[in-house]
């Protein structure tokens, strides 16, 4: 079976998503002479495909055009569901997956530097007793374009890795002394 099938579009759709791909600041006009359509006729299915969630839009920032870091961990979790909402409101984590394998959970962490990625994975995931296992990978760069979402709430909390939008509630302010002073 073909995307075509799959998602219920014809060949100037996937020519109309390829081209705002490669650039999405493309003119209705500049698109409608490559597909050989009006510019209305592109217009209303450039519409289409944003209803069928085919187009989206993703701000932030180009990750390997930054100095700012990346971590991939996979997560083996007693309960995914548990854990996908308390995620949900961390601003560290830029996306989260439920994946197969020996690994149930799959997330993405961004902040400024590596020692508050791996203040975030001891305070926020060492601690929990419903993950199970942990393993991290850094990423170093991307082959295409990456673009993540920047939240600046991280800067709330001092490089505490935790604490403010966390589903467990914060931490209190000895709890966060030793997390940061480490005593």
């Amino acid at each position: 079976m073909k995307y075509n099938e799959i998602l219920e579009i014809d060949d100037t759709d996937k020519k109309i998503i390829e081209l705002l791909e490669k650039n999405p600041e493309m003119t209705h006009s500049a698109i409608s002479e490559k597909v050989n359509k009006s510019q209305p006729a592109v217009g209303a299915r450039i519409i289409k495909l944003k209803r069928k969630f085919l187009l989206s839009e993703v701000i932030g920032a180009e990750f390997n055009k930054l100095d700012i870091k990346l971590a991939r961990i996979d997560l083996s979790v007693k309960n995914v569901e548990a854990l996908w909402t308390k995620f949900r409101k961390c601003p560290y984590i830029v996306n989260c997956f439920k994946i197969t394998g020996k690994f149930n959970m799959l997330i993405e962490i961004i902040a400024p530097n590596v020692t508050t990625i791996e203040k975030f994975i001891d305070s926020c995931l060492r601690k929990d007793k419903a993950i199970v296992d942990i393993h991290v990978n850094y990423i170093i760069d991307s082959l295409r374009k990456y673009v993540v979402p920047l939240s600046f709430e991280i800067e709330k909390y001092q490089d505490s890795g935790c604490g403010y939008f966390c589903g467990d509630g914060p931490l209190n302010t000895k709890d966060l002394e030793v997390l940061l002073n480490g005593s």
